[in-house]
């Protein structure tokens, strides 16, 4: 999938109402099916990336604030107590300040995603690491 065409999909996806998406991640995802073999039909290959990116998402996230001083990682938990008030520039201020290696973070997250991804016979969140209360957007 060429960079147009993955942005293209993004921007049918946020046409649609749907969330936005990173295209490089959702064609990292597509990249993996294919890899592996696997054909689905159009319907079950779209389900089946969005819980891939959804999954992919939120192991960033925690290797993310896994990443952060302690300090730092207590000051951001604090404020996503209070999502009302929370914002991305608040976000982006604390991950800015605190990460400064975070495509290697990203890339390291791509790794540990694509590594499980690629051992078992068939994609099931149950096999990535997080937390049994994680569930997916419909």
């Amino acid at each position: 999938m060429s960079q147009e065409q993955a942005q293209g999909s993004a921007t049918t996806e946020q046409q649609a109402g749907h969330p936005v998406r990173n295209p490089f991640i959702l064609n990292f995802c597509r990249v993996l099916v294919e890899k592996k073999g696997e054909s689905h039909e159009p319907e079950a290959l779209e389900k089946l990336l969005g819980d891939m990116y959804n999954l992919y998402e939120f192991m960033l996230g925690e290797n993310m604030v896994n990443s952060l001083p302690e300090a730092a990682r207590k000051h951001y938990l604090s404020l996503t107590e209070d999502l009302a008030s929370l914002s991305y520039e608040k976000i982006g201020e604390v991950f800015e300040e605190n990460v400064p290696d975070y495509k290697e973070i990203m890339k390291d997250t791509m790794r540990q995603f694509a590594e499980i991804f690629m051992k078992n016979r068939e994609f099931n969140p149950r096999d990535y690491p997080v937390p049994d209360s994680f569930s997916q957007p419909e």
